[in-house]
This record gives structure tokens, sequence and C-alpha cells, in this order.
């Protein structure tokens, strides 16, 4: 499934293969973007992932072989460049912030049109967030912590992601935080441009000073 290099590369994820092929129409018939490759469980969305290097990752939670979580994780491994936008039955606010956490630009529900699908895989290609309009109140509730944008002692973090800050603020380096961790320097930069992204910083001095500044490392 090539295609060219101007249109969104896309790889779907999704155990129904009914709702791949819907999926894929809606994407394809938008004239922009092209679903380079569908994946059923965990495993297949990682092998291609890996091999296609897509923009965008089109991911429902409850897959085969661990479930949203732990695919956006391993995607986050092999692929750190794509962007995932879930795309879920679940409207549970929990899952909305589970996802978030973990990595996920993006938040779907299957409830959402073509169209809406279609603006908000653009979105995420080009590095905006994208949340379900119902559930984008219990994300801004979860960020808003004291009030202070970016500065929130709120700020939903992973357990790896703390893990990395604290590493981080003790001023090891990205290389040294992996062996520490037991994952690759890949994974340890990843998290970290997630963790820049969150709290809204460029540089790793400003993340480390945000961090100690409110007790998260």
């Amino acid at each position: 499934m090539d295609a060219p290099r101007e249109k969104i590369q896309v790889l779907l994820v999704d155990d129904f293969a009914l709702m791949r092929r819907g999926v894929t129409a809606a994407l394809e018939g938008s004239g922009a973007m092209a679903v380079v490759g569908e994946a059923g469980t965990v495993d297949e969305a990682v092998e291609l992932a890996e091999r296609l290097q897509p923009d965008v990752v089109v991911l429902d939670m409850r897959l085969p072989g661990g479930g949203g979580l732990v695919a956006i994780d391993r995607l986050g491994e092999v692929a750190p460049a794509a962007r995932v936008l879930v795309l879920t039955a679940s409207d549970k606010p929990e899952t909305l912030i589970e996802a978030v956490s973990a990595g996920a630009t993006g938040y779907l529900t299957k409830r959402a049109g073509g169209d809406e699908l279609c603006a908000a895989v653009a979105q995420v290609a080009s590095g905006a967030s994208v949340v379900e309009p119902s559930l984008a109140g219990h994300l801004m509730r979860e960020l808003a912590g004291d009030g202070d944008g970016a500065g929130s002692s709120r700020v939903a973090l992973s357990g790896r992601e703390r893990d990395v800050m604290r590493l981080v603020c003790e001023g090891l380096t990205d290389r040294e935080i992996g062996d520490r961790l037991f994952v690759s320097t890949r994974t340890v930069q990843n998290d970290l441009r997630r963790l820049r992204d969150k709290a809204g910083l460029k540089r790793r001095s400003e993340l480390v000073h945000w961090a100690t500044s409110r007790s998260l490392a």
C-alpha cells in the first residue's frame, strides 16, 4: 500500500476488520491521507510501525496483546516520530487521562464522523493535540492543577515519565537513564519529548527547574 509522500501516512490499529475498512474509506476519501498499514494486535502494530514509520497511528484502546496503553508505549520505542490518535468506544474520562499520560496526542470516540476523524488526523499530524469535545473539560481539569498553565503540579505523568524526570534532575545522561531503567536511549529521548510537550517547555534545563520546583522528581 505505497502512497505519495505528500499524503499523511496512517497506520490503522483495530481488531475489527469491518471497523478498519470504514476508517480506511473515510481517511483515503479525504484525498490527503493514505492508510499504509493495518494491524489487529499490539504486536502487529509495533512490527508495522517500525517498518513503515507512519506519521500518525490511529489506535483502538482495546487490543489483543496488551491493550492500547501497552501499544502506545511500545510504539514510542520503535516509531518515536509517529503521533498517536486514539479512536475508541470508551468515553470514560479515566481512559482519556491514561491515554494522554501514556503519550497519545489525540483522543476521539467511535461516535466521531468521517469528517471529524479526518480533521483530527490532520491536526495530530501537524503536531497539535485533539480531544473529544465532550471529554475535553475532564482533561483540562486534570491538567489545571494550581492554575498556572504549564506550571501545573498536576500534569498527568506515567510511571516511567516520573522515573525519567527524577533521573534527569539527578544529572544523568539519556544513555545513563536508559541503562538505569532498562530501556533504549531512544525511548528515554521520546519520554523527554513528551515531558517537554506536557510542560510546555523546550530545554532540558527548563524541565529540571520545572520539575524540582513542583516536587515532581
